[in-house]
């Protein structure tokens, strides 16, 4: 079992560097050059609050795993001391001070000290399998803050991707409800209008301003977010750079269920829990194993001197008894019981949003090249229709069922990319 452990480790460290180099792109800190979208998922993973709280929790169960490989090692203790006494009954110092023992001396003068030096070690021969448990422990408890690190970086990774096409997106609209504005004007500027017609044209205009004012603001809306994600100063001059290209993508349902399964943090997270409490059932059960220890220290001391030495080398059993053992086992066995629910419980939600995620990527697959191919077609028609003299009302019709078509196309383009980065987040994986 160890062993299927330490190579589902290595195979996720490897998949989670290679996913991470992807990002490692060269970014300049020249601010006047626009962002792509792999700058921007860059900036936003080496921003992240989450990311960097994560990181120091990393550091921390490292250092973990370091104190509990100590224990293997003897525990070794200097002292030295130098006490003033006055006795009329033998005593013992405390521990902290070297446990010396101080007789009472009719000799004894005030002024005169009692001086002790030593050095002690102690090593575990046999704990019951306690110290290794406590590094297993701790390796496991590392491997599940990994996990965890990594779903926060899929989730920084989709929120940015998903902040990235919703500026794309408003930034074409923008643009097109701009252009649609400005044929308008000209159409009005270019004919003869009678009291009638200058009426409607002024009603189409103030409504394509509307729409206009509109776009521009959910654009401002759109940068914002991004700049949010990004963790930067709202008011930072940023621009972004990039286009809505519709590219579909081929799935296999089954397929992206197993990848899944293999690459999804939460599942790896749920599993490195039931590796930690399958040690805490472990360790419960080692409590009732004697400790068998090795002591030995070396000691001088004496008054107003170091003259006595003293040696002592032992051997130690120490069998702990207590009451709660059984109850302690019966506590870390449900919470395993416990693990082992949630555990299923996360694999069948990480199943549901697979499935779910593509269904909703099968459907803008079907639906983008649809809505792509109306407006192109609408865009030629309406290319020949403004060649013609048309009465106004028809021409105001056309320019807004021609805005209406190429919003469409631009929401189709972006809502198929946002499926594929939510069917990405799903899975775990880049499937591009």
């Amino acid at each position: 079992m160890k062993k299927f452990y330490c190579f589902v480790f290595l195979f996720f460290s490897l998949s989670v560097l290679t996913q991470a180099q992807q990002y490692r792109l060269k970014y300049s800190t020249d601010e006047s050059r626009p962002l792509s979208l792999e700058n921007v998922i860059r900036l936003s993973i080496e921003n992240s609050y989450d990311l960097l709280l994560i990181e120091q929790d990393l550091i921390i169960s490292q250092q973990r795993i370091k104190e509990a490989k100590f224990l293997y090692f003897p525990q070794f203790s200097l002292n030295g001391s130098a006490t003033a006494y006055n006795l009329d009954y033998p005593i013992i110092l405390p521990e902290m001070i070297g446990q010396r023992i101080l007789m009472p001396d009719s000799n004894h003068r005030k002024e005169d000290l009692f001086y002790g030096v030593g050095i002690t070690a102690v090593q575990y021969i046999y704990g019951g399998g306690r110290i290794s448990s406590t590094l297993d422990l701790a390796r496991a408890s590392n491997k599940e803050i990994q996990s965890r690190y990594q779903n926060a970086k899929n989730t920084v990774i989709y929120e940015a991707k998903k902040a990235f096409y919703e500026y794309l997106y408003a930034q074409e609209k923008n643009k097109l409800a701009k252009e649609v504005l400005n044929q308008a004007k000209q159409i009005a500027r270019t004919r003869e209008l009678n009291q009638v017609q200058k009426i409607l044209v002024s009603a189409e205009i103030s409504s394509l301003e509307s729409i206009t004012s509109k776009a521009k603001a959910d654009l401002n809306k759109a940068k914002i977010k991004l700049l949010k994600v990004l963790n930067k100063e709202l008011n930072s001059e940023v621009s972004f750079e990039g286009s809505l290209d519709y590219i579909p993508l081929e799935t296999d349902l089954k397929k992206l269920n197993l990848w899944a399964m293999e690459f999804r943090p939460e599942v790896k997270s749920a599993m490195y829990k039931l590796e930690m409490d399958n040690i805490a059932v472990k360790l419960s059960l080692t409590r009732s194993y004697p400790d068998i220890l090795l002591g030995a220290s070396y000691d001088r001391q004496g008054v107003d001197n170091l003259k006595q030495e003293n040696m002592q080398l032992s051997l130690a059993v120490k069998l702990p008894l207590g009451y709660d053992y059984t109850t302690q086992i019966k506590q870390k066995r449900a919470e395993q019981r416990q693990t082992v629910l949630r555990q299923a419980a996360i694999e069948d939600s990480v199943r549901m949003q697979v499935l779910e995620a593509y269904n909703n990527l099968v459907y803008w697959q079907e639906e983008a090249p649809a809505r792509i191919k109306t407006w192109e077609t609408i865009k030629t028609q309406f290319q020949d229709f403004m060649k013609t003299k048309s009465n106004f009302k028809d021409t105001f019709e056309s320019l807004n069922y021609y805005y209406q078509a190429g919003v469409k196309n631009i929401e189709a383009k972006k809502e198929h990319l946002e499926a594929i980065a939510n069917l990405e987040n799903a899975v775990g994986k880049d499937l591009k």
